[in-house]
């Protein structure tokens, strides 16, 4: 074989490599620019939530103080990845997880590739669950996730319940923050007054357990899509890096490959004249 053609074969294996993460590379960022189309609203449904919470618990003030038999138990759950080619983006989260005072918790993994890295880091936990690898799988696994943790707290009277996930930023990048969803604090969304009083046909307390329920809920789906828009922005960086070194290898094997089809083409031209004053000279 010769070594012009190596070279050839080896520029098209670089040119196909290339192909494949311009693939991933604009995948991740269609799931990213879904994930941000799709967070004003929800975060905007979030607020109301926590709004309807406070005309309760401004209506009904004695809400706010109603003393449950919890015990002092708390569950992590942490959100990472589902698929794998996301830098740090895991040992980030689990970084930040360690830094937490915890005492007498157990621990949630969102994410078959997080799961496998926190096994790695002799993270213990207790349940695990598929994470969603895209916006429009998020409904089924939030659905899965807030019927566990119901059941949870309603079995152990868990007195915490902490979100640990990776929140998008306008920086094309992430921050790692943890929610707090249970208990709600109420002194969050007291409000001094309230105009409407509302006509109600259920108890007090059966509402305010309702909206407590979608507030867990949607506090579940906007971790759950934030961290799809984090996993996603840090794999688009990742194949954006590669992206440009395959760019740089690309250039390099085309350089490599111009300098020896050129020494072919002066061997070759050798060749012809020295076979052409052998002629002249028979």
């Amino acid at each position: 074989m010769s070594s012009s053609l190596y070279l050839t074969k080896k520029l098209k294996r670089t040119q196909e490599i290339d192909d494949i993460i311009s693939t991933m590379k604009a995948f991740a960022n269609y799931n990213i620019q879904n994930a941000k189309r799709k967070l004003p609203h929800l975060r905007a449904y979030h607020r109301s939530i926590e709004n309807a919470a406070g005309d309760i618990v401004t209506i009904f003030p004695s809400l706010a103080n109603i003393e449950y038999n919890l015990s002092e138990k708390t569950i992590f759950v942490l959100f990472l990845s589902q698929e794998g080619l996301c830098g740090f983006f895991n040992e980030n989260i689990i970084d930040f997880f360690n830094t937490m005072s915890k005492e007498n918790y157990s621990t949630v993994i969102v994410g078959e590739m997080g799961a496998q890295e926190a096994k790695a880091q002799n993270i213990s936990f207790d349940h695990y669950i598929k994470g969603a690898t895209n916006v429009e799988s998020i409904d089924v696994h939030t659905e899965e996730l807030s019927i566990y943790l119901n059941e949870v707290v309603i079995k152990e009277n868990l007195s915490t319940l902490n979100l640990v996930y990776a929140k998008h930023n306008d920086k094309a990048s992430y921050d790692v923050v943890v929610k707090k969803v249970l208990p709600p604090d109420f002194s969050t969304f007291h409000k001094k007054s309230t105009n409407k009083k509302p006509l109600l046909y259920l108890e007090n307390h059966d509402i305010l357990n309702a909206l407590i329920k979608e507030y867990l809920y949607m506090s579940c789906y906007r971790a759950f899509i934030e961290s799809v828009a984090s996993e996603n922005q840090e794999r688009f960086n990742v194949m954006n890096q590669a992206k440009n070194a395959i760019k740089e290898r690309e250039q390099l094997i085309k350089l490599e490959l111009n300098a020896f089809r050129q020494k072919e083409i002066t061997q070759e031209l050798l060749e012809i004249v020295t076979t052409y004053r052998a002629m002249i000279k028979k």
